[in-house]
């Protein structure tokens, strides 16, 4: 269990230093971020491979039949949670919308919200849950998996968003979401899919700078004293996504039992 957590440790500061530090010791025009985004994956391959023998299936990005649906249904589910996020905020006054730019406009951006948040998206889960299942799914009983996916998701949003209680607590419930789709699913893809689907909700009003009229929505925000228009609102709507991502597994019969994954990874498609 030592040499796995070194190696866990190991792994996780290189990737982390390549996918938030690099960033910022470097200056990047789109293209030189979009290449230092598709770079990622032959690094990860390099260690994975180094040290265990194995493959990006390591991680959970496995291509078995199934693998777009699962994509496609967590897309839908993450995306469904956010938009009704920011309906929430429009409609209880937090957000004005103020204009919405012309196709010639939006269509780069989306291209560059999808590319950009796709590839984001998945990088994350790799740092994140992809390291966690790798090191410790045979190890760990399915309650500490969890709860060192949840942590360590925490601690990493922490270091991008900075710490707060409420977002700490809207870290833990969509950790939770993330972890529990990888784990039910036994690959990245409907975890990937839910992280996409609300980024693109959120790329659509802040784009992939985070700036608000970054989007394809313009809109001015308003303060409000009402304590759920803040990341308790995200909080809340983070856990009914948990509650549908439930939902519809256990609605699909999905297995909920991992077998010993000494050669292979077992995948189901949702």
């Amino acid at each position: 269990m030592r040499k796995h957590t070194v190696q866990f440790i190991l792994n996780y500061f290189i990737f982390a230093s390549y996918f938030y530090v690099l960033p910022i010791l470097i200056q990047m025009n789109d293209i030189l971020r979009f290449v230092h985004l598709v770079m990622f994956f032959p690094l990860a391959f390099f260690l994975t491979k180094k040290w265990s023998g194995k493959g990006l299936d390591s991680y959970g990005i496995v291509f078995f039949q199934g693998w777009q649906r699962n994509l496609m249904l967590g897309f839908l589910i993450g995306a469904a949670g956010w938009a009704l996020l920011f309906f929430l905020r429009i409609v209880l006054g937090d957000y004005h919308i103020t204009g919405i730019k012309s196709g010639v406009e939006a269509a780069p951006i989306l291209v560059v919200v999808f590319v950009g948040y796709g590839l984001g998206s998945i990088i994350n889960d790799v740092i994140v849950r992809g390291l966690v299942f790798h090191f410790y799914r045979n190890r760990l009983s399915f309650k500490a998996l969890m709860l060192l996916s949840v942590v360590v998701y925490a601690a990493d949003d922490s270091w991008n968003e900075g710490f707060s209680i409420s977002n700490t607590f809207f870290s833990v419930a969509l950790g939770f979401s993330l972890a529990y789709a990888f784990y039910k699913t036994h690959s990245i893809w409907a975890d990937t899919g839910i992280h996409l689907g609300l980024n693109v909700i959120y790329g659509l009003f802040y784009g992939v700078s985070g700036n608000r009229g970054d989007g394809i929505f313009l809109f001015q925000v308003h303060s409000s004293s009402n304590l759920l228009l803040g990341s308790w609102l995200s909080t809340i709507t983070a856990a009914l996504i948990f509650l549908a991502l439930y939902l519809f597994i256990h609605s699909f019969r999905i297995p909920s039992k991992i077998e010993p994954l000494t050669n292979r990874i077992e995948k189901s498609a949702i």
